[in-house]
């Protein structure tokens, strides 16, 4: 299996740790019964609930522009260095953002999300120049 795919495989592994975290949550904070129920009554969510649901919806949001590339990269024997280096950037960044975000911290998390947009865009451009 190429780097490039398998940097979507750990991708995915973060997700899986994300979700297992945020899962963890809704018992310690809202209770067992609750977080097991219909959840049809409404229960205030901690921050850190919302900060845990929002990295998920980022990371989700990085794998669907990532994913595919990586995706297309491999099926058109576009791999390079460039690819190579662009998918070992999206994981380090998605990998720092992930704890940066979870606990606020402001400013390292934006560069660590750049790191990861880098890597999305090395990838981009040997599919895009394919295209066109």
């Amino acid at each position: 299996m190429s780097f490039e795919l398998q940097t979507v495989a750990y991708s995915v592994l973060i997700l899986f740790a994300l979700l297992m975290i945020q899962g963890t949550l809704v018992p310690l904070n809202q209770g067992l019964a609750w977080g097991l129920g219909s959840r049809d009554a409404k229960r205030d969510t901690t921050s850190l609930q919302a900060r845990t649901a929002r990295t998920i919806a980022h990371h989700m949001e990085g794998m669907w522009l990532f994913v595919p590339l990586a995706v297309l990269v491999e099926l058109s024997g576009a791999a390079s260095s460039l690819t190579i280096w662009g998918a070992g950037l999206y994981l380090a960044g998605r990998l720092a953002f992930a704890p940066l975000y979870l606990f606020g911290v402001a400013y390292l998390r934006s560069a660590a999300w750049g790191v990861a947009i880098l890597g999305t865009i090395m990838l981009a451009v040997p599919v895009l120049a394919a295209v066109f």
